[in-house]
């Protein structure tokens, strides 16, 4: 006779069994950070006569619950927690797979400054990409790497870019040096816009000496060379005057104003001298080649870089002008000689800002706010450090650096200088010593010489069927055939949550849950166990009779 309850009833305690072992696994990692509690899923057995009673019971499958664990803050800022979907992708140290998954954000550094998980699996990312990336707009790679957090700043960077964020006050009236003339007679005018006031600014050393005249406004920024060599960029600004050019000039630039229209600007002169903590000047002017820009005539070199920024009626910014000839005419450094001394307010030479009388061209345009930018050529004077081009400059003259200053950030509004930012893009070496990250996964280094930059942005994954991926153990998972193509994506984008920096994401298991589900377990073992008794009992009696 058949006994097929027995068979049942025992179906019953391996699936019990099964199921205490899956409550006891979530129990046990109830603390476990990043863990994904799971539970045991049963399905009937059946064969045979629709009138059969069945066959008992199996686990059909273990599943994982994937939802959001507890988020708690620990201070520590290598730990992260994601807030949403999305796994951390780490570099499989024994090789068996590409990569691994985990919600488990518990990263350190290992010797090399590599981003590592406890076990030495490298988090993957997108490293910061320097050739696309400006100070202010950080551009990462597309394909995912390990993040190494200690190289950035082994090698010094020079500099070779800087943008200008300053309003000049528009209001305030023409510079003037101690004399305070601008009557336009080459021997007594004083204006910064006159041409002696002009050789003034570009040498300071010469045996005239520098522009008396108070400048306007004044910044100062550290900048670096190619062996991570500080040097002090002092920035003068002089207000020059408003320019009327007639109607009837023609434009020489030809893109301010149609030749004839008449145009009405602001002109400003920005001074620009290299020195060191003590002040004395190490920076001289040289050309894009490499050699040094022409002296004064009396043997001195340009030192005080001039620009000329021209701004609208609006207040925004037109263009800037550089001087194409830095020798004065007949070898007089202050051009002592001649009339109409007053070049920058003479409607004869149109929109034309000259050094030498005799050259009135003698300025170029050489930014404007949708072309090219003014660039800074210096050769330092120390030899023996060897700085060298940071743009792969000549050789021949080893010292020769160059700086693209944007200005098209500046503006001109009445009321007051507002300095609203000055950025350079150089660097001396420095040592890791924090990090920030962001909700966007992005990585902000702290460095010991100054330097806050963005390094990287975590990576973040997700597959199609979470449950079907291949379970590695120590929060950590494969992607399988039945978990589909792994996709990638960065925090806050594509549906992938945000980072939380200085946290961990415990366990998702309920404790209390667990319990009642042990209970239920427990009782449903027990009664199996019952039905194989009474089955033993019943077996007994038969075999009395």
């Amino acid at each position: 006779m058949g006994v097929a309850y027995d068979l049942n009833a025992l179906s019953g305690i391996n699936a019990a069994s099964n199921g205490l072992g899956v409550i006891s696994n979530n129990l046990a990692n109830s603390q476990t950070v990043g863990f994904k509690s799971s539970r045991a899923e049963f399905a009937d057995l059946f064969s045979g006569a629709q009138t059969s009673p069945g066959n008992g019971v199996r686990v059909d499958s273990i599943t994982q619950d994937f939802s959001q664990g507890t988020i708690a803050g620990t201070g520590r800022e290598l730990d992260m927690a994601i807030d949403g979907e999305g796994f951390f992708v780490l570099q499989d140290i024994s090789g068996r797979y590409d990569n691994i998954y985990t919600r488990n954000g518990s990263f350190k550094l290992d010797k090399d400054g590599f981003l590592t998980d406890q076990g030495g699996n490298k988090v993957l990312g997108y490293n910061l990409n320097s050739t696309l990336s400006t100070e202010t707009n950080p551009v990462f790679d597309t394909s995912l790497s390990s993040i190494d957090l200690d190289e950035l700043n082994k090698t010094p960077k020079a500099t070779d870019e800087m943008k200008f964020d300053i309003n000049l006050n528009g209001e305030v009236g023409v510079n003037f040096d101690l004399g305070g003339i601008n009557d336009g007679t080459a021997a007594t005018d004083s204006s910064v816009g006159s041409t002696g006031s002009l050789q003034q600014l570009l040498f300071p050393e010469a045996l005239a000496g520098p522009y008396a005249g108070f400048p306007d406004f004044t910044t100062k920024k550290p900048i670096y060379d190619s062996l991570g060599g500080e040097h002090s960029l002092n920035v003068s600004y002089y207000k020059r005057d408003v320019v009327d050019q007639a109607a009837s000039a023609t434009n020489a630039d030809g893109d301010l104003v149609a030749p004839g229209a008449g145009v009405k600007y602001t002109s400003w002169l920005v001074q620009y001298t290299v020195t060191d903590a003590q002040g004395k000047i190490t920076g001289h002017l040289a050309n894009p080649d490499g050699t040094p820009k022409p002296d004064n005539g009396a043997g001195v070199q340009a030192a005080g870089q001039v620009y000329e920024l021209r701004f609208d009626t609006n207040g925004q910014y037109l263009g800037a002008y550089q001087p194409v000839d830095y020798k004065a005419a007949a070898g007089d450094p202050n051009l002592a000689t001649g009339a109409a001394n007053k070049d920058l307010l003479n409607a004869a030479l149109t929109d034309d800002l000259a050094v030498d009388l005799s050259d009135v061209a003698g300025w170029t345009k050489v930014g404007t706010p949708t072309s090219g930018q003014p660039t800074l050529n210096f050769v330092i004077d120390n030899p023996l450090t060897g700085a060298t081009d940071p743009l792969g400059g000549p050789t021949t003259v080893a010292n020769n650096f160059q700086i693209s200053l944007d200005f098209n950030d500046m503006t001109q509004f009445a009321g007051s200088n507002n300095l609203r930012g000055v950025t350079q893009n150089g660097y001396s070496t420095g040592d890791l010593i924090g990090l920030n990250t962001g909700l966007d996964g992005v990585i902000e280094a702290r460095y010991s010489n100054g330097r806050s930059v963005p390094v990287a942005q975590i990576a973040l994954a997700n597959f199609t069927d979470k449950n079907a991926m291949t379970k590695l153990g120590g929060q950590t998972y494969a992607e399988s055939f039945g978990s589909g193509t792994v996709q990638l994506g960065t925090p806050q984008n594509a549906g992938f949550g945000s980072i939380n920096a200085g946290s961990l994401e415990y366990s998702n298991v309920d404790v209390a849950g667990e319990l009642v589900n042990m209970i239920q377990t427990q009782r449903t073992y027990q009664a199996s166990a019952q039905v194989i008794s009474t089955s033993q009992q019943l077996t007994q009696t038969i075999l009395q009779l």
